[in-house]
């Protein structure tokens, strides 16, 4: 029990951490301070990953050590776009999705502390780890289609000569969830065969 406890808490510290340090948050700091720009939230920012084409002339940067310029290629740049209506539909639900996140993860350490009391296969554990694992999925199809649909965005309307804008990359770390939702499945099995021994029994 001890052991859970420790990674319980390393979980939860993670979690925090990943949070305060993500890149959704530090766009919302940068939205939030630059909201009284007097834009109405017209526009919305956006890190674009490009590649230059081997015709472009190489940029260069001066190098104070060896006092002189040095070559460089840009690979990203952050832009603002004009974001489609269906964007900002989905920014506006997941709003409630981030509730329903942080709810899921309420759960997730009522089953610590569940499991700490010696209740471990219990209906109760099942839901509250289908809450947790669920809530953060559907945040994260939520935000990935976000993501994508600002790429898109930003296909459409930047130009940028020499430059082209790379295909887009998934933003989230889907192994990880999806392994997740495995083992609470698996978990919601072993529960279920528990019942069905208790009551054969």
């Amino acid at each position: 029990m001890k052991k859970i406890r420790i990674l319980a808490l390393l979980v939860i510290i993670v979690f925090v951490a990943e949070v305060i340090m993500s890149n959704g948050t530090a766009d919302f700091r940068r939205g939030w301070n630059s909201a009284g720009n007097s834009r109405e939230l017209k526009f919305s920012t956006v890190d674009i990953s490009i590649k230059a084409e081997k015709n472009i002339a190489v940029d260069s940067l001066f190098n104070s050590v060896i006092q002189q310029n040095v070559p460089c290629r840009m690979s990203s740049l952050e832009t603002e776009i004009q974001p489609s209506f269906i964007n900002k539909l989905i920014l506006m639900l997941a709003f409630p999705l981030v509730l329903f996140a942080f709810y899921g993860f309420y759960c997730m350490i009522r089953v610590v502390i569940s499991v700490s009391r010696g209740k471990v296969f219990t209906r109760e554990n099942v839901n509250r780890m289908h809450l947790f694992v669920y809530s953060i999925i559907l945040l994260g199809i939520c935000m990935e289609t976000y993501e994508y649909l600002l790429h898109k965005d930003a296909v459409s309307q930047i130009q940028f000569s020499g430059y082209e804008l790379t295909s887009y990359a998934l933003t989230f770390s889907w192994f990880s969830y999806l392994i997740l939702a495995l083992f609470t499945e698996i978990f919601a099995v072993g529960v279920k065969m528990k019942e069905e021994q208790d009551l054969t029994i």
